[in-house]
């Protein structure tokens, strides 16, 4: 069935663009390089692959295609469906050898996430790689996370998702990836090469408790870059950034906390989350409306 579907390039798929009127899903693609079967930090991301998402009723669909670092995001309509979202076989890496199932999902939210992992010879590393252990970890957390922050009528004005620090490995996809959607402006903000600069707790909030860890915040920064969507054509090219996300209680929602600034070389500020919007430089975290972050120990050997 998935063969089939070849025919997207035909054009019976659009191919649409991030807009601040739709849920958002998003993921990554990536090849076992270690063939353990489980998705981690030492697999490769997998670049030019398309991912299809469609309803089950068969009224929408829209596709992707992945990034260098395996990274895809679309739109979905923003109401509860039935969905399934699938890697198509045929822009795969020559050689592959297994193609994932695709993934039945019900959206209820404005943020959806789920990974690919692929089977290809090509991207195996060989025995002792896999699971490299502590040698390659720069710092003692990582973070995953999902979510929105809304107004005061109840509608999103970030939306926000990805992974810093995967597994603790800074050289898995640059660090992570960390996306944001500004609604208000239509601005869509991809953080590529990310770096740890402190992992400690916010005053009173000693460690988090879902995965348990000895840590409540995580502080990064990197480049990326900030691009126009939906009618806005703005292309900031390669940009700054400097970001801290709070795990402070489960499920996240209306607990946990998240500030970032974007900035170009020039030191302007082009993308803001704070709670001090006249004083950009001052760590000053907003609380996540929907969703979680999640902060995650790193098991030195």
């Amino acid at each position: 069935m998935i063969r089939s579907l070849k025919l997207i390039g035909a054009g019976l798929l659009v191919l649409c663009a991030v807009s601040s009127q739709a849920w958002i899903k998003l993921g990554n693609v990536y090849c076992d390089a270690n063939t353990n079967g489980v998705i981690d930090s030492n697999d490769a991301p997998v670049q030019s692959a398309l991912v299809v998402v469609t309803n089950t009723s068969g009224t929408f669909s829209n596709s992707s295609w992945t990034t260098a670092e395996g990274f895809f995001i679309m739109n979905i309509p923003d109401v509860t469906d039935h969905y399934v979202d699938f890697v198509v076989s045929a822009t795969l890496p020559a050689g592959t050898t297994f193609v994932p199932l695709p993934n039945s999902f019900t959206a209820t939210s404005e943020i959806v996430t789920n990974n690919f992992l692929i089977e290809n010879p090509g991207c195996v590393t060989g025995p002792g790689c896999g699971g490299g252990g502590g040698e390659t970890n720069s710092s003692s957390c990582w973070l995953t996370g999902g979510g929105t922050i809304k107004n005061g009528k109840g509608k999103p004005i970030f939306t926000f998702g990805g992974v810093i620090n995967p597994g603790c490995n800074p050289q898995a996809a640059g660090g992570g990836n960390w996306n944001v959607i500004d609604h208000t402006s239509n601005l869509h903000f991809k953080g590529l090469d990310i770096q740890v600069l402190n992992c400690g707790n916010v005053s009173g909030v000693t460690g988090s408790s879902s995965p348990k860890t000895q840590f409540s915040f995580i502080d990064f920064e990197g480049v990326g870059t900030l691009k126009g969507i939906a009618k806005n054509k703005t292309d900031y090219g390669l940009i700054h950034f400097t970001g801290r996300a709070e795990d402070l209680g489960e499920p996240g929602k209306n607990i946990d906390r998240l500030y970032l600034r974007v900035f170009d070389g020039s030191g302007n500020t082009l993308l803001l989350i704070s709670g001090n919007v006249s004083n950009p430089l001052e760590v000053s975290p907003l609380l996540v409306s929907t969703g979680n972050l999640q902060m995650h120990s790193c098991k030195h050997k």
